[in-house]
């Protein structure tokens, strides 16, 4: 569950029209904030929600409208199934229909039409109907850029709510849209990246054309500590360490500590005479990739 179930939603369509009336003026007046056209919450409710959060809301808003055969899916079903989506959310909530054909966009919907390929169905815990991760991974994988879809694929691998089978059987049931592109992510998929940005940054060394890394490489010695780093291009003595937390804020209360306890780690990666170099990744370097080439290249790591 997450804190956007725990907001009140308020219905005016069905009130009546007095109670609603005064409900539009309280509305116009600021006491309340529009989710949907006759969906209230309460001011300043929804100020502390994530993205991710906000777009659960948006989802509860719409419930009503959804007809019988509707399945949630691409980035909603990743909303309510956790899954991350480093992208702007989408403002209409993503449907599939069963019994369509073709593509409507409405005010309130992206309606996908798959009579020719029917969900695979996933209940989330308030019984709403999503795809599976699996089916969610490989829809988004085949209509979004690689960069949101790679998380995608990884998340569902690393947390197991899909196995590489299962994301080649819902690969080999999709039509030519998007096969490729889908295809690519899906050989892409590992449960080794441990965020986001890490997945992220595997697309920028794709398109950096970089030397393959070790993933979640251990550096070890007898009697002392072990060290897991994020990427390790062993023939440059490279490694690469992604910090994903100016993202998704988790800097917070005891980051100086931990800041502390990570220089301490790095110091001792250093350590190994293999290591040539250290380099820090930060999400600024991922979403402008000429900051990160520089940085590969001055490490020593080819890029084309």
């Amino acid at each position: 569950m997450t804190e956007a179930d725990d907001i009140e939603l308020v219905r005016t369509a069905h009130l009546p029209s007095a109670e609603r009336r005064a409900l539009e003026r309280a509305a116009a007046r600021g006491e309340y904030e529009r989710v949907r056209p006759g969906v209230l919450v309460a001011r300043g409710s929804s100020a502390h929600l994530r993205p991710d959060q906000r777009h659960v809301l948006l989802v509860r808003a719409s419930l009503p409208r959804l007809r019988a055969t509707d399945v949630l899916s691409h980035e909603s079903a990743c909303a309510l199934l956790g899954i991350p989506v480093v992208d702007a959310w989408p403002t209409r909530v993503q449907v599939l229909d069963p019994v369509a054909v073709g593509t409507r966009v409405t005010s309130w919907f992206v309606r996908r039409g798959t009579a020719h390929r029917p969900p695979a169905e996933h209940r989330d815990h308030r019984g709403v109907r999503t795809t599976t991760p699996a089916r969610t991974a490989v829809d988004v994988a085949s209509s979004r850029p690689l960069l949101v879809a790679l998380p995608v694929v990884d998340h569902v691998l690393r947390w197991r709510t899909a196995s590489a089978a299962d994301l080649d059987r819902e690969l080999a049931l999709l039509g030519e849209k998007g096969h490729a592109k889908a295809a690519t992510a899906v050989a892409m998929g590992s449960a080794l990246s441990d965020s986001p940005a890490e997945s992220l940054c595997r697309v920028r060394f794709r398109q950096f054309g970089t030397p393959e890394p070790e993933q979640q490489r251990a550096f070890t010695r007898p009697g002392e500590r072990t060290a897991v780093v994020d990427f390790w291009f062993p023939e440059q003595g490279v490694v690469v360490e992604v910090d994903g937390r100016a993202k998704y804020g988790t800097d917070g209360p005891g980051s100086a500590a931990a800041h502390w306890q990570e220089k301490q780690r790095e110091d001792f990666v250093r350590s190994f005479p293999e290591v040539r170099t250290v380099v820090r990744v930060v999400w600024a370097d991922l979403v402008e990739p000429e900051r990160l080439r520089a940085k590969l290249l001055g490490a020593g790591v080819p890029c084309r």
